[in-house]
């Protein structure tokens, strides 16, 4: 089951899509330490501002937040097939603007391809590309060749690990690092990071780097955007090692390329964690993009 939460009123319809930064970490050591998929509720101070205009949704992917572990493959393809379902399930109807966080941009990029007629454009922050790993991580393009039984024992190995609370260990008695993100309470923050330590998501992120290779691969068939508006959010400060930043800049261009209407935009605040670090900018590029948006959804 899934989870999805609501609020405000008018169309275009704002769907906030949580991602996980693991591919953009500088020290790979830190994934299972930071790198779990963000809730859906990591979204509460963006949508309380975006709900003042129109109607603006948060839900938790598979594995993350409230919504239970789904079954394998977790590609692009699968979680925005459980999302489509999600909103139609609900009543929640299009058009929608969907803003996609780190590897969430796969999932809006394939999301976009598959049901071309429900979006209106999106926001992408910090957006992965699906050629930065094969890029920036030596040996990468080889494990995205991985034979499919690979990924499936991984994924049966995370099931198997949520249920003993194998990733309990160590994490959960960490306090939420303060102070609050800006625009949210403490009891908002402390929830975030309950949720985002919990052995459900690490199981999640397992099954998410599982199907890495599977993901990027239909982000690029997915193809282009468009003539949708597309606002692309980069941090001037570079979430990657240092040695990548030219490959990181050249990626963020290229997903700007993506539309006729793409635009990107540099964002002093924050580094790999924009989500919080930079609401502001994120609901300012989300403002532009509806007064953009045309009155039926681009094809």
């Amino acid at each position: 089951m899934l989870n999805l939460y609501c609020s405000g009123a008018g169309q275009p319809t704002v769907i906030f899509e949580s991602g996980s930064p693991w591919p953009l970490w500088k020290d790979p050591k830190t994934m299972f330490a930071n790198g779990a998929p963000h809730p859906g509720y990591s979204w509460v101070a963006v949508q309380r501002e975006l709900a003042k205009l129109t109607t603006a949704c948060w839900y938790d992917r598979a594995g993350s937040g409230w919504s239970d572990l789904g079954p394998y493959p977790r590609d692009s393809a699968a979680q925005a097939r459980d999302l489509h379902t999600l909103l139609q399930t609900a009543g929640v109807s299009p058009p929608y603007v969907l803003v996609a966080e780190t590897s969430a941009a796969l999932d809006a990029r394939v999301y976009t391809g598959l049901y071309p007629a429900d979006v209106s454009g999106l926001v992408l922050v910090n957006g992965v590309h699906p050629d930065f790993l094969i890029r920036t991580r030596p040996g990468m393009r080889k494990q995205a060749r991985m034979p499919e039984f690979v990924g499936h024992s991984q994924d049966l190995s995370a099931q198997v690990f949520n249920q003993i609370g194998l990733f309990r260990l160590g994490t959960t008695n960490r306090p939420a690092p303060g102070p609050a993100p800006k625009g949210m309470t403490e009891a908002e923050w402390n929830t975030i990071w309950r949720l985002t330590q919990s052995s459900k998501a690490r199981s999640a992120l397992i099954q998410d780097i599982a199907s890495w290779g599977q993901s990027m691969a239909e982000a690029r068939a997915a193809g282009g955007l468009g003539d949708r508006p597309v606002f692309v959010l980069s941090s001037e400060n570079a979430p990657v090692a240092s040695e990548y930043d030219s490959v990181w800049v050249e990626l963020q261009n290229d997903l700007a390329h993506l539309s006729t209407r793409g635009k990107r935009v540099l964002v002093s605040e924050g580094s790999d964690e924009m989500i919080y670090q930079a609401p502001d900018a994120i609901v300012e590029a989300v403002r532009q993009v509806l007064g953009n948006v045309h009155s039926a959804p681009s094809r």
